[in-house]
């Protein structure tokens, strides 16, 4: 399958020539996505790094220009969401971190590469004066700054065979923010801050345990040097996640765990339906993206389907499906004319064939499209999903919710005579309830805290 689907990849790039955590604290405080593309949690919904120079470039921006931002970076793969790597980059005021997602010329293994200052080298050792900064740190003592190394990371070995390295998703998550210093800040000091604070300490930088600034903002640019092809795509933003423990590289990070809001709010929040993006199929050519990261495939007992469980809520109304937690969509597809292959317009009729979304990455290409140019309507078969949660830490009050939608992030590339474009598809913004039934008022995770969406009591 990772063959196939490699060489897949690889045709189509050469034809394109391409729940563990409590609830948040009470329901004013929760999980939204940013309209304003400015948060505390990054998720970038893809990455591509394949032989050709196909790279993908992460950027990440402290866009606070008095406190600094620690953040994990967390990169996973396509099928089962392994992580492929995790590391922190520090954000000192107004600092912006970029790494390259990339195929190495020589080993040619999937690395991140990076020579920017704001993410660590080399950890040879737990003293300020034992590391070395990916790239010149200009603002810190001659001796620090003379140790200056280039960040060229393999990704972790996979542990599943039909998994790859070259496709997948990655996660920025806030794990601290506070005033170290005025600008210039030596990236060695917010380290020592970090430090300190991961073993209990705040004497040098006062980080809060909580309500961390929503200030991150992040993109991603797919390019091709040698074809001479670039896209930029922001990444989608959460705000008010609200990490709440602390974040380490010795342990894995998941999404809904160790924060104020967990893994069934995060849902919430990036509910979709009625899925619409625009496809050509001639002399252009375009792929579409859907990309689920809160499926977040456990492998622990072995990769055979039977031995797979997945976190999300939402995915396990589909954990018997013979072929591990498949999501079931339609899709219409439809020309310039509203022609149909399966007649009619686009408000009357619809496809009948079920078709399934079985990995956290799945790609849908020009060869699905039978007319050059139109628009795909996909929708997905929507069950309420539902739970109960602790309102915060030290309550021992509950409260149910309930969203009606699917927890993906559907974006398309386009490549032709005029270069690549990436984009968000459009879509349906579906309810979210503070009831286990869709007999009461919306509350809105999604872009907006509704006044109307108020729930109040146990």
């Amino acid at each position: 399958m990772r063959r196939l689907l490699k060489c897949a990849a690889l045709m189509l790039m050469a034809l394109m020539v391409m729940s563990g955590s409590v609830w948040a604290w009470n329901y004013t405080e929760h999980v939204t996505t940013a309209p304003n593309n400015k948060g505390d949690v990054l998720i970038f919904p893809y990455f591509l790094a394949l032989d050709g120079g196909w790279e993908t470039k992460l950027t990440v921006i402290n866009t606070d220009e008095v406190n600094s931002v620690v953040a994990k970076v967390v990169i996973r793969s396509f099928k089962n969401s392994e992580e492929l790597l995790d590391f922190f980059i520090y954000l000192t005021p107004a600092d912006v971190w970029t790494g390259r997602m990339m195929v190495d010329t020589v080993t040619k293994r999937v690395v991140i590469d990076s020579t920017d200052d704001s993410v660590l080298g080399s950890t040879s050792g737990i003293a300020a004066a034992d590391i070395c900064w990916a790239g010149a740190s200009s603002n810190c003592t001659a001796a620090l700054a003379t140790k200056v190394c280039v960040l060229h990371q393999v990704m972790f070995p996979l542990n599943c065979s039909d998994d790859a390295d070259y496709l997948g998703y990655s996660e920025v998550i806030t794990a601290a923010s506070g005033n170290a210093g005025a600008r210039p800040l030596c990236k060695t000091t917010l380290w020592t801050a970090y430090e300190n604070f991961k073993a209990g300490s705040t004497a040098v930088l006062n980080f809060p345990s909580v309500n961390h600034p929503n200030v991150l903002a992040g993109y991603m640019q797919v390019q091709n040097a040698v074809a001479g092809l670039s896209a930029n795509l922001r990444a989608t933003n959460l705000k008010d996640y609200e990490t709440n423990v602390i974040l380490d590289t010795a342990a894995e990070t998941r999404l809904g765990v160790g924060a104020r809001n967990n893994l069934l709010e995060v849902e919430a929040a990036l509910s979709k339906d009625d899925i619409a993006m625009p496809y050509v199929n001639d002399k252009d050519l375009a792929l579409h993206i859907f990309t689920f990261p809160t499926k977040l495939t456990v492998t622990t007992g072995g990769c055979a389907l039977g031995q797979k469980t997945a976190d999300g809520p939402y995915f396990g109304q589909y954990s018997a499906d013979p072929d591990f937690y498949c999501v079931p969509f339609r899709l219409r597809i439809f020309d310039l004319l509203e022609n149909s292959p399966t007649g009619g317009s686009p408000f009357s009729g619809g496809d009948t064939t079920v078709r399934r979304f079985c990995d956290e990455v799945n790609l849908i290409g020009a060869s699905a499209f039978p007319y050059k140019e139109g628009w795909a309507h996909y929708w997905f078969t929507n069950a309420i999903v539902a739970g109960y949660a602790a309102v915060d830490a030290g309550s021992t009050q509950t409260h149910p919710l309930s969203y009606v939608g699917t927890p993906v992030l559907p974006t398309f590339l386009y490549v032709g005579a005029t270069g690549l474009t990436a984009n968000y598809g459009a879509w349906t913004d579906d309810f979210v309830y503070c009831s286990l039934t869709a007999a009461t008022t919306l509350i809105d995770y999604q872009y907006t805290d509704s006044a109307l969406g108020a729930c109040v009591g146990p």
